[in-house]
């Protein structure tokens, strides 16, 4: 008995071997992926929809109000940040005449978004006319969220950023 490409038995010749085996890894394939779309539907429909659709219009009336405010900022950041090394983090907020706001509050939210465990936040000091800083460490290197929401009174402002932190 030998096995040989000129084998005249079907199942001994590797060629036809291989296809068999080729047609079963492939259909295979396609029933796990046809058994793990149907476990795991991909939420077309979103069961509150009405309560989504209202967040969406709240947030769009939010960005209308800080626009319609003038007021603008930016946030400097360190040119290099390290895991557990306190930096000093700035933000500069300003009015419709360029100068600086003297304001209620300005909180800085730091968000991971690999693992929300890690988030916190940080009430940030005034050291000028409309200057706040926060001395800040993160804990874990990587991509990092800030957000810096400046209120007074009813009036909210908010700057956001992203920052990496390196190990």
């Amino acid at each position: 008995m030998r096995i040989s490409q000129d084998n005249p038995q079907a199942l001994r010749n590797p060629w036809v071997l291989g296809f068999l085996a080729f047609l079963v890894t492939f259909l295979s394939a396609n029933a796990v992926f046809i058994y793990l779309a149907f476990s795991s539907p991909p939420n077309l429909v979103v069961e509150d929809f009405y309560e989504k659709g209202e967040a969406y219009a709240e947030t769009q009336q939010r960005i209308a109000r800080q626009e319609a405010l003038g007021w603008s900022g930016v946030l400097l950041v360190p040119s290099s940040s390290r895991v557990n090394q306190e930096q000093t983090y700035e933000a500069v907020i300003t009015g419709k005449n360029s100068a600086g706001l003297l304001l209620d509050s300005v909180t800085f939210y730091a968000y991971r978004p690999s693992d929300a465990r890690q988030d916190f936040t940080v009430e940030m000091q005034k050291s000028g006319h409309g200057s706040y800083i926060a001395d800040v460490s993160f804990d874990l290197p990587g991509t990092w969220d800030v957000i810096v929401e400046a209120r007074r009174g009813e009036d909210e402002y908010i700057i956001s950023r992203r920052l990496r932190i390196e190990p």
